[in-house]
């Protein structure tokens, strides 16, 4: 029988990385909430927790609103235990600010710096979209870098749209759920290996004792 088919994934623990000027945790309450609060000041990291439905099937999450701490010069990064602790990550930036597009890429080596295992999901988040007159970083970049670093993007104003925050937050769901099933198969298929190996091992343990 196959174990993918059987088991889902029921639960996920998302991390939102990024400058902390880039409306981290107004994404966080937008998408729990839907409503937007625009001004928040907190130095530590908050970790929430919300049910959803995502295409039929309810899912419990844990989402940690991290704080920038890749200005701090210690080895190993503090930011490292939240990216171990971590499933999937939206990696957020403003496009107001051009400095925290640019810590969107170191974001991206220390996740993999972290967790060097292929297929850890990452969606790439600009905000700020309704600015359009303090505007410093096209969309063309934004898609350009996201190409670059083989990630999921999108463009959105979490102050304008809760739908739009919704889909970027479940298209990284919904990529948890692709690794989850591979990794289930994988399970699966090493282990009817492992029955096979056994059983071809007994069996040619019988050849052995009848020919004896």
């Amino acid at each position: 029988m196959d174990l993918a088919g059987l088991r889902k994934m029921t639960k996920a623990k998302l991390v939102i990385l990024g400058h902390d000027s880039c409306g981290k945790t107004a994404l966080c309450v937008r998408f729990i909430t839907k409503r937007f609060i625009g001004e928040y000041d907190h130095k530590k990291e908050v970790t929430y927790g919300c049910r959803k439905l995502v295409d039929k099937d309810t899912i419990d999450l844990e989402i940690l609103d991290t704080v920038n701490k890749l200005e701090e010069s210690q080895v190993p990064n503090p930011m490292e235990s939240s990216i171990k602790w971590g499933d999937g990550f939206l990696i957020m930036y403003s496009v107001t600010d051009r400095k925290s597009f640019e810590l969107v890429s170191r974001l991206k080596r220390l996740i993999d710096h972290v967790k060097p295992t292929s297929g850890i999901p990452i969606v790439i988040v600009a905000n700020k979209c309704d600015m359009e007159n303090g505007r410093v970083v096209q969309r063309e970049e934004g898609e350009a870098m996201a190409g670059h670093l083989r990630c999921s993007f999108f463009e959105l104003s979490v102050a304008e749209s809760g739908s739009a925050v919704e889909t970027a937050v479940y298209q990284l769901i919904r990529e948890l759920r692709v690794e989850y099933s591979k990794h289930l198969l994988a399970m699966d298929t090493r282990s009817r290996m492992l029955q096979m190996r056994h059983a071809l091992r007994n069996k040619l343990t019988r050849s052995k004792t009848m020919q004896w």
